[in-house]
């Protein structure tokens, strides 16, 4: 492993202690949503994130949360992503939330789909990372996180985003079980 991928690994996971953190600390995953991609999208070295979640009434993604690196040149990018409103077999968010696998690529506009590829592209963003916030048996929702560049992906990588992910997961499905339980 290269010290480029040692110190990717390390953002990675001191990112993600503190994500677990905000999320333990917080009465709703709302409050802490943005905070919490934006210590993933900079540990990833990306300039734009997102939180995709199924509306089960529509049968579709929408975003939930955001947040933008990108200052005034993403501005219209982020607003169409909190009204775009995917089918959940449209995009990689939807790939993602239907095969639970992550995806990462170095070429946005053919591997995202259109016609959001492109207008990610008019903010200035080449590629991304996708991968499903879940346990072993619930699936909460999809983080998608853009970069004005991306390295190449290595299994190892893969591996770790896929982990955070479902490190994520858990503390989601551990404060639902709290709150469960405080009701009964």
């Amino acid at each position: 492993m290269t010290d480029d991928q040692l110190a990717s690994k390390a953002r990675l996971a001191q990112a993600t202690g503190i994500a677990i953190e905000l999320l333990r600390g917080a009465s709703q995953l709302e409050d802490v949503a943005e905070a919490v991609l934006e210590r993933l999208a900079r540990a990833a070295r990306c300039e734009w994130a997102a939180y995709w979640v199924v509306d089960p009434q529509a049968r579709a993604l929408r975003a939930v949360a955001s947040w933008s690196g990108l200052g005034p040149q993403g501005q219209p990018f982020d607003r169409e992503t909190r009204v775009c409103i995917p089918f959940t077999n449209q995009g990689n968010a939807a790939k993602v939330w239907r095969s639970r696998k992550p995806i990462w690529t170095t070429n946005l506009v053919p591997d995202m789909g259109l016609p959001r590829s492109l207008r990610a592209a008019a903010a200035g963003l080449r590629g991304g990372i996708w991968f499903a916030v879940k346990t072993d048996t619930a699936l909460y929702g999809v983080v998608e996180l853009l970069a004005r560049e991306l390295p190449s992906i290595t299994t190892e990588t893969l591996v770790a985003i896929e982990r955070v992910g479902s490190r994520l997961g858990y503390v989601i499905e551990e404060r639902r079980s709290e709150r469960q339980s405080r009701l009964h």
